[in-house]
């Protein structure tokens, strides 16, 4: 990254020099006859217009070497092995071991469908069919045809085979006790295989591209919490699988075709327009997908009712006033699985379990800065309003009521912004929201950040 920037500065200064003047191959400059003694005005002009074309030859070079440069860094990086997905396998692994306690504990979620949920299914790869329509209707993709078939079907390859693999071995309870095969999640391997491929492919068109599959992919994670079939650790494990070996795919595709099966990367003015906004005035839209956690007891004489770890999705909206000031608008909306740890004999009935949904509706101001060409880091303030839907929990003699609620709530936060080469910006924000509730009134999430620039 640091390496790409540094090319851009490069060109910052040279963008105003036309890009569709020829060069010539060489630049010859013809000695003058004139004696020196008769040196004239006429004679002095002759000499400064060869020096403007010469001077004017120079900068073109330079922009052409610049302009070079920045594509080979380019091409290299499509090339190299990208570590994305490792954070999602961190936050699975993590969840595994501090939210074991909660997915052991019987409870009977309601069954909604059968395992598979095809619409889950058309949802997960409705990117990649993307993807290969654009490539159909000869929209030029970052991969020639050979590339794309080989690294596809590596990528569903490895995802599927890991993902089974793991199922089969782990045979972890699924919420609504359908089978034991919850760990990971297939359906988002499988969506995430495909918002990568197509933000790899066609990501350099538009950021919308590239945050519309993770969104898609993101939409898949939330339907199979809500069809009670998957805890979030499946969901943090298959979304770093698909990534994974999405990237790894590409990676041993090209170390089999060479750079001769990409259609190699361009550099354009936008890109460079887009870095120099993203310094000044970064106004844009923010897709968010994290965790929430905090207080996650409800107490009762004689049970507690707890939740895991909630998925929680949602946008921001960041309107820059300054280069440091901004206006927020944020909206979450989270799921949190819970179940009821009652004070009674080991051989009681089974409660059952529900998904707790709780909604953040906040306006804020921020204050953030670049701390270096590309990259800014922020604290916001917030206040606003969170709604939550109240759920019975029942084990068919005795049950468990948290009642439906409008609180208002206020929070702080903190960010990290960076900007990608792929037309976008990602990062992280950490929140905690404080609400004036007596249910869970103190709630912190970590959420990964798509951002597009206004």
């Amino acid at each position: 990254m640091r390496s790409l920037i540094s090319v851009l500065l490069l060109l910052l200064p040279l963008l105003s020099v036309s890009a569709q003047t020829h060069l010539p191959d060489s630049f010859v400059v013809a000695t003058p006859t004139v004696p020196v003694q008769q040196m004239d005005s006429t004679y002095l002009a002759q000499i400064d217009s060869l020096m403007q074309t010469y001077e004017t030859v120079r900068q073109q070079q330079k922009v052409e070497a610049a302009v070079r440069q920045f594509e080979a860094l380019r091409l290299k990086k499509e090339m190299s092995m990208s570590t994305d997905g490792v954070l999602p396998l961190a936050r699975g692994l993590l969840l595994t071991w501090t939210d074991h306690n909660s997915i052991t504990h019987p409870a009977q979620f309601e069954r909604k469908g059968d395992g598979c949920n095809w619409i889950d299914y058309g949802v997960a790869g409705a990117p990649l069919v993307a993807n290969w329509v654009m490539k159909a209707a000869g929209v030029k993709s970052r991969s020639k045809l050979e590339r794309m078939l080989t690294a596809n079907a590596m990528a569903l390859s490895i995802s599927f085979g890991a993902s089974e693999l793991l199922k089969h071995t782990i045979h972890e309870t699924r919420p609504d006790r359908s089978d034991r095969h919850s760990f990971p999640s297939g359906h988002t391997s499988f969506a995430f295989v495909s918002a990568t491929v197509l933000s790899r492919e066609y990501g350099y068109i538009s950021p919308w591209i590239s945050v519309g599959s993770y969104t898609t992919a993101t939409a898949t994670q939330f339907l199979r919490i809500k069809h009670n079939k998957h805890w979030m650790h499946d969901l943090y494990m298959g979304a770093g699988i698909g990534t994974v070996s999405t990237n790894l795919a590409y990676f041993l595709t090209d170390k089999i075709f060479g750079a001769d099966a990409i259609n190699r990367p361009e550099v354009r003015r936008k890109d460079v327009l887009r870095l120099m906004k993203f310094n000044t005035l970064p106004t844009g839209y923010s897709f968010v997908a994290g965790t929430e956690i905090g207080n996650r007891k409800v107490k009762f004489d004689d049970a507690t009712l707890k939740t895991g770890a909630a998925i929680a999705v949602g946008a921001d909206l960041s309107f820059h006033t300054s280069p440091h000031f901004s206006i927020e608008l944020m909206t979450r909306a989270v799921d949190a699985q819970m179940k009821v740890y009652a004070n009674e004999s080991s051989d009681s009935p089974i409660y059952t379990g529900d998904n707790l949904d709780i909604y953040h509706f906040d306006a804020g101001v921020k204050f953030s800065t670049p701390v270096s060409l590309g990259q800014r880091v922020g604290t916001r303030i917030f206040a606003g309003t969170r709604i939550m839907d109240g759920i019975t929990l029942t084990n068919g003699v005795k049950s468990y009521t948290i009642p439906d609620e409008t609180k208002f709530e206020c929070g702080i936060g903190v960010s990290y912004e960076c900007l990608d080469t792929d037309n976008y910006a990602w990062g992280i924000i950490a929140d905690y929201y404080h609400t004036f509730s007596h249910y869970m009134k103190n709630r912190y999430s970590i959420s990964s950040v798509w951002k597009i620039l206004f």
